[in-house]
């Protein structure tokens, strides 16, 4: 169903990110979609040396394939920061998805994730889910699902396990403010199946400006909230991102 390149770049990623599970996706889906083949690359590096010793590094990969009434993307990232020898993040994701579009605008999906963020003691979380996805317009769509979540948080040498079902709801516009220049919004609601007071959403803001034909400059902006974070984790948080990408 996929070509062989897309299963070797899978590889490969699982063999770099090590392990990596969703963040956001939509931002790039919403221009790779229409194309047969489509790789996106971002960097972000950043650093000090002398009184004060700081080092930043967040890296994404993407990799989609279209053909006939088939459409399936891979996505990894990696993000690492240490100030003055002390960590300050150190996350990482992996997502692959495959559409059927069964008409020209509607389509099943079926995804899988997996991811681990040590700052909010997460081990692993693993996630396999199903959704149905209707495309408004070439610019805004929409998807409901369901997925399975296994989360293994690390909490003083003990270990905590939770396996649950949530709903999946997402809503993406994208719009050309300038024939060089793209903003993206994607809303996420997740609540538990068996808790609805047990919700998570997250909303991110994007832009994109195109310096040449591959190379493009980005900032996003993203917004996240946990209704019952696990210890004494923020229920929110809010993170900002500006760097480079490639396209080809």
């Amino acid at each position: 169903m996929f070509k062989t390149s897309i299963f070797c770049l899978l590889v490969l990623l699982t063999i770099s990110f090590n392990v990596i599970a969703i963040d956001e996706t939509e931002s790039i889906r919403q221009r790779s979609q229409d194309k047969p083949n489509f790789t996106n690359i971002a960097i972000d590096l950043s650093g000090k040396k002398g009184n004060s010793e700081t080092e930043n590094i967040a890296l994404g990969v993407y990799h989609s394939q279209r053909f006939d009434k088939h459409f399936g993307y891979v996505m990894a990232t990696r993000e690492y920061s240490n100030s003055n020898g002390q960590k300050s993040a150190d996350n990482a994701f992996l997502h692959v998805r495959y559409n059927y579009y069964f008409a020209p605008k509607n389509s099943v999906e079926v995804y899988a994730q997996t991811n681990v963020d040590d700052f909010r003691s997460l081990e692993s979380r693993e996630l396999f889910g199903l959704g149905y996805r209707y495309e408004v317009t070439r610019h805004s769509a929409y998807g409901i699902g369901v997925f399975n979540e296994h989360e293994n948080y690390l909490v003083e040498d003990e270990h905590l396990i939770f396996n649950q079902e949530r709903i999946n709801l997402y809503w993406v516009h994208a719009q050309k403010l300038s024939p060089h220049a793209t903003f993206t919004n994607t809303l996420y609601y997740q609540p538990n199946i068996a808790e609805f007071s047990d919700w998570r959403a997250f909303n991110k803001f994007s832009i994109s400006s195109r310096l040449t034909k591959h190379i493009s400059m980005s900032f996003s902006l993203l917004v996240e909230h946990d209704s019952q974070p696990v210890l004494n984790v923020e229920a929110t948080d809010v993170s900002y991102e500006a760097g480079f990408e490639i396209d080809f």
